[in-house]
Parts: C-alpha cells; structure tokens; sequence
C-alpha cells in the first residue's frame, strides 16, 4: 500500500513540474513573440533599414521628374511607413500642369510618384500669348505658336465669369472632342461672358448658341440633327429640349 501511494505521489509530482515545464515555455514564447513584433515595429517605423533612399517619378512630360521631385520635398531617411503620403500629393499639385498623382511606398526605400498631366484641349490668346486651357477650363501652360486645337475667347473683366466661362468651354469642347469630333472639326471658335452665355462660330459663318456646359451629350445630339436637316444662320440648343433655328 505504501508503495502504491508512494508511486501515485511520485506521479502528480511529474505531472506537475511538466505543467511548470509547459507553462514556463508558453511564457517564453510569448515573450519571444512579444520581443520579434516589438523589434519589427521599430525596425519599420523608427529603424533606418526601411528609411526612403529613392523618389520615382513617372506620367512627366511637360515637367521633368526633377522639378517635380523638387515640388514633392520627399525627406529622405525618413521611414516608409511613417511618410504622410497625402501631405507629397498636396505639394505635388500645386504644380500648375499637374491634373493628379499619387503617391505610393515601394519596399524597401522607395516613393514612387505617378503624374498625371494636364492636356490641352483649346486655346486662348493671352496678352499676345497662346495658352493652353485643359478641360477644367485650367490655363496652364504657354505654346510658341498655334496650336492645332480650338480657339476660345472670353469677353469679361470680371474674374469670376471669366473663370467660370473657361471651365464651360473647356468642359464642351473636350465633351466634343471625344464624343463629336468631325462636328468639332466644323467650329472655328468658342466664346463666352458668362458660365451661361456659351456660344460657338463655325467656320462656314455661321453660329451656335450653346448656353451653359450642361447637357453638353444631348445638346451635340440635338445640333447634330439640326446642321444635318436644317439650313439655318444660327442655331439654339441652350434648351435642347426646345431647339430653335434662325434663318
């Protein structure tokens, strides 16, 4: 009997030192665990192993990389994940040709910057200088001659209309451009006052009254039909739903 019991002690001995044995390992490896998580979190947000060394910029063609590198102010040495990506889009867009970008982290050192620049859709003579106006009615860039675009003309002093008369024409003309390209092609000019007042000479003499920027796919539609049936002096699709021609 006292064997018996002897051997039943000896027992949940054992079985105790392994639970110590167990518990002492889980421990241990959770300490690990919390010692590896702690040394990668400081290795990617504090450490310079992860720290930007490149800026790529890509989409530049009227800007060099370099300028908008400059622009962008990327602080190199800085670790990747502690960069404010938002903060390098917001200076990169104060670049006048700059339409969009985004900023992006390429492990293990690099920003890549992707540009999209702004593209000309009409132009505007300036002081005696051809601008170019992208389809946000945006003047941002000068040409050395003419180009192969389509005229506009704004005839306001005011600031406010004449902002808001080139974003109509430019929203228009780039609407025509991709949508009505031969009726385009058929327009000498576009001019306006106002956001309201859009209006466009084709080259035969004869004119377009356009109104604002809105419903610019109906109003093609409508003009489309018009040039096509009627032989008029002026046409009036500033009401598509109400068109009116004048001989």
């Amino acid at each position: 009997m006292a064997s018996s019991h002897d051997d039943t002690r000896r027992l949940f001995g054992l079985r105790r030192r392994a639970e110590r044995r167990h518990t002492a390992v889980r421990v241990l490896v959770g300490l690990l665990a919390l010692a590896v998580v702690g040394a990668g979190g400081w290795l990617v947000a504090f450490s310079s192993v992860l720290a930007v060394d490149t800026v790529k910029v890509t989409g530049t063609d009227q800007l060099t990389p370099a300028e908008v590198e400059a622009v962008a102010a990327v602080p190199l040495g800085t670790p990747l994940a502690r960069l404010d990506l938002q903060a390098i889009e917001t200076r990169v867009r104060t670049l006048t040709q700059v339409e969009q970008v985004e900023a992006s982290r390429s492990w293990p050192g690099t920003v890549t910057l992707r540009v999209v620049e702004r593209t000309a859709v009409a132009w505007i003579d300036v002081d005696g200088q051809v601008r170019g106006i992208d389809r946000f009615g945006v003047d941002f860039r000068a040409f050395d001659e003419v180009p192969p675009l389509t005229e506009i003309r704004v005839d306001t002093d005011d600031p406010r209309d004449r902002q808001q008369s080139l974003e109509g024409l430019g929203a228009v003309v780039a609407t025509l451009r991709s949508s009505a390209p031969d009726l385009l092609r058929g327009i000498a000019y576009g001019e306006a006052q106002t956001q309201d007042s859009l209006t466009f000479q084709l080259a035969d003499g004869r004119s377009v009254r356009w109104g604002s920027a809105e419903d610019t796919e109906r109003k093609i539609q409508v003009l489309t039909a018009l040039i096509g049936s009627v032989d008029a002096a002026e046409y009036d699709v500033s009401a598509p739903e109400q068109p009116t021609t004048r001989a």
